[in-house]
C-alpha cells in the first residue's frame, strides 16, 4: 500500500470517526455498530502514532545520512593527510614499504572508509613521533580517532532512522487494512439506520468516500 493510498484511506477514517462522534448517540450503546465506531476511532489514532514514527525515522534517516556525509569528509581529509605524509616519509628515509601500509581506499563505501581508517590509526599509531617530525600535529591521531567515532555514530543513526521508517510504514499499513474492514462492515449498518433520513445519510456517503489514485496520472510518470 503506497503513501497515498494510505493517506486517502485515513482521511476516510478520521470523517467516519468524526460522523460517529456527532451520530454515534441513535446506535444503541454496546451495538455492534458502536464497536466499530470505536474501532474506528483506534485505528485513527494509531495511523496518527505510526505517522509520526514514520516522519520521526524519515529524519533520523536523512539527519543521519548528512552527518555521515560530513564525518565521511573528515574522515577522508585525515587519511589524506597521513597519506601524503607517509609518501614523504618513505622518500626522505627510502622506506617503501611504509608508504605501501598507508594507500586510500578506492571505493565511496562508508564501511571500507571506517575499516581503512581504523588501519590508518592502528598503522600510524608506532610511529606518531616520525609523522609529528614531518609537522602533522601532535594530536592528528586522536582527531583521526574522534571523527572515525563521528562517522559510526552518523552511521548508525541512519540505520536506526531508517528501520524506524520501515516499522513505521509497515504500521501504517496494518492499521489501513483494519480500517478497511471495519468501514467495510459500517456501510450497510449505517445505510440501514439512516435509509429513511436522506440528509444525514447523504453525509454518510460523503464521510466514506475514499479518493482513488489517478492510474493515468500514475501511468504518466516516468519510472526511473
Amino acid at each position: 500500500m503506497n503513501n497515498q493510498i494510505i493517506r486517502n484511506h485515513y482521511d476516510a477514517f478520521d470523517r467516519i470517526k468524526a460522523f460517529g462522534a456527532k451520530h454515534g448517540s441513535q446506535f444503541t450503546a454496546g451495538s455492534r455498530a458502536a464497536g466499530l465506531f470505536t474501532g474506528i476511532g483506534t485505528v485513527v489514532v494509531a495511523m496518527e502514532e505510526d505517522g509520526v514514527k514514520k516522519l520521526s525515522g524519515s529524519a533520523s534517516y536523512h539527519g543521519g545520512a548528512g552527518a555521515r556525509r560530513i564525518a565521511r569528509e573528515l574522515v577522508r581529509e585525515d587519511l589524506r593527510a597521513i597519506r601524503n605524509t607517509a609518501e614523504a616519509i618513505s622518500e626522505a628515509d627510502d622506506l617503501p614499504e611504509f608508504e605501501e601500509q598507508f594507500r586510500l581506499p578506492r571505493s565511496g563505501s562508508a564501511l571500507l572508509l571506517l575499516s581503512k581508517a581504523k588501519a590508518f590509526l592502528a598503522d600510524a599509531t608506532p610511529h606518531k613521533a616520525l609523522f609529528i617530525e614531518f609537522e602533522l600535529p601532535a594530536d592528528f591521531l586522536e582527531d583521526l580517532q574522534a571523527d572515525i567515532a563521528l562517522l559510526e555514530k552518523a552511521k548508525d543513526d541512519k540505520d536506526a532512522g531508517l528501520a524506524e521508517q520501515v516499522a513505521g510504514t509497515a504500521e501504517l499499513s496494518a492499521n489501513a487494512l483494519q480500517g478497511i474492514k471495519l468501514r467495510k462492515q459500517l456501510l450497510p449498518i449505517v445505510r440501514n439506520k439512516f435509509r429513511s433520513q436522506p440528509g444525514i445519510l447523504a453525509e454518510w456517503e460523503t464521510a466514506v468516500h475514499i479518493v482513488r489514485p489517478d492510474k493515468k496520472a500514475e501511468e504518466a510518470v516516468p519510472v526511473a
